[in-house]
């Protein structure tokens, strides 16, 4: 992998968690302005919490793909034949970390399903659109 190769998977994956960070923040208001009209307050601010743990979760899905891609990089480098490798099993780590935490969040503690896959689609949004301009 080469070094400008390197500065553009940092640079693409800075913006898509900025992305990501900024969307959250709105999801996170827009969720507790509609809970103050029509939920409690603490209601509002448990939905709020569910919908940024998505987010939170989307944003931990980020992390682990630009890790995968940037050791298939370095794979590719090693041994050509196995460079999708990494790609896949963070693939796979990807999917056992969000649907671990999305089983954690919705059974051990009890978030509101609706607000924490909202969260995750606002977050893997921001993650489509910032691939979609780059391509």
């Amino acid at each position: 992998m080469s070094s400008t190769d390197h500065h553009s998977l940092e640079h693409h994956a800075r913006r898509i968690l900025v992305l990501q960070a900024v969307l959250g923040v709105l999801l996170v208001l827009l969720i507790l302005a509609h809970g103050r009209y029509a939920d409690s307050a603490v209601q509002a601010t448990e939905n709020a919490f569910a919908g940024l743990y998505g987010v939170l979760l989307g944003m931990l899905g980020t992390l682990i793909a630009k890790r995968s891609a940037a050791r298939s990089g370095r794979a590719a480098l090693k041994v050509p034949h196995y460079a999708m490798a990494p790609v896949y099993l963070g693939m796979l780590n990807k999917l056992l970390v969000v649907g671990g935490g999305l089983a954690v969040g919705m059974v051990a503690l009890e978030l509101g399903p609706v607000y924490i896959v909202s969260g995750y689609l606002v977050s893997h949004l921001a993650f489509i659109w910032v691939a979609a301009r780059r391509a």
